[in-house]
């Protein structure tokens, strides 16, 4: 039988795994890997046991791999937020307003520009 502390390291591996995986599919983009990486970053979060019950030694462990998900998930956060103004600015480009809800919020580059030569 694992200790605490090995099911809490294990749960932290899992999420920064799941996070890594979801950055990737930004990176790439790949819908159905981003969809896995979800389905897989939810369950290392249900996974993860209250860590109050650890050891000092085994808190350390699991903090450094909970450093190096926090990590991933800037990535995650960095490769969102691209990927979203290369849309905005794509569909801009187009001549299409991206629009979202019931009130119709026309979407624009929020106060960044764009510059392109014709």
């Amino acid at each position: 039988m694992t200790s605490p502390g090995d099911r809490a390291l294990h749960a932290a591996e899992g999420l920064r795994r799941a996070l890594t995986q979801v950055a990737d599919a930004l990176a790439a983009p790949n819908l159905e890997t981003l969809l896995a990486g979800e389905a897989a970053v939810e369950s290392a979060l249900a996974n993860l046991p209250n860590l109050t019950a650890l050891s000092a030694d085994e808190r350390t462990r699991v903090r450094l791999e909970l450093e190096r998900a926090r990590a991933s998930l800037l990535r995650c956060r960095r490769l969102g937020a691209a990927l979203t103004d290369f849309t905005r600015a794509s569909l801009d480009a187009q001549g299409h307003n991206a629009t979202y809800g019931r009130d119709v919020l026309t979407s624009r580059l929020s106060g960044r520009s764009l510059n392109a030569r014709a």
